[in-house]
């Protein structure tokens, strides 16, 4: 398989132009590009042509579907907002979520924490927040996820599309 890229960003809360940013450096030059909810934009918005989108919690227009299930190559994405699986109190709803997709990766946001860990043979990731960091990293970072026949690599980038190293992962298939 040649290798595959997508993009994940999550929790925009009505920075429209960081999002139009994003998908014109990446859309046509990656397999897919992802918006993991909290827009705070309407689910009819024409910049979400091209982008596989799912609503938050602060996402009240009800055309946003909830979760979405993705096949890219070999691999399966499983991607959601996160607070309809109560991932400020247990992991254990959203595991059996991307479990029942059969996911090899699961998609999230919510926390506003970028982070990529992996669990049950499943890669899960939020690419954090571009406007509201919290945790430890208080930087606005999105995601970039390079598949390979037998390798995840995600990798974190600011605003600016640089690279913030400290959070690169790789995990094996």
């Amino acid at each position: 398989m040649a290798g595959k890229t997508f993009i994940v960003m999550s929790d925009t809360h009505g920075d429209r132009g960081i999002i139009e940013s994003i998908k014109n450096r990446y859309l046509g030059h990656v397999d897919a590009i992802f918006h993991n909810g909290d827009s705070e934009l309407k689910s009819s918005d024409e910049i979400w042509q091209g982008i596989h989108v799912v609503a938050g919690n602060c996402d009240y227009d009800a055309g946003y579907p909830d979760k979405n299930i993705i096949t890219i190559g070999p691999y399966t994405v499983a991607q959601t907002h996160g607070h309809l699986y109560h991932i400020n109190f247990t992991w254990d709803k959203l595991d059996y979520f991307a479990q029942e997709a059969q996911a090899d990766i699961c998609l999230y946001g919510h926390l506003h924490r970028a982070t990529a860990w992996k669990s049950s043979g499943i890669v899960f990731i939020n690419p954090g927040s571009l406007v509201q960091p919290r945790g430890e990293i208080n930087e606005k970072l999105y995601a970039r996820v390079q598949l390979s026949d037998d390798l995840i690599k995600v990798e974190f980038f600011n605003r600016d599309h640089q690279i913030y190293p400290l959070l690169t992962k790789e995990f094996n298939r």
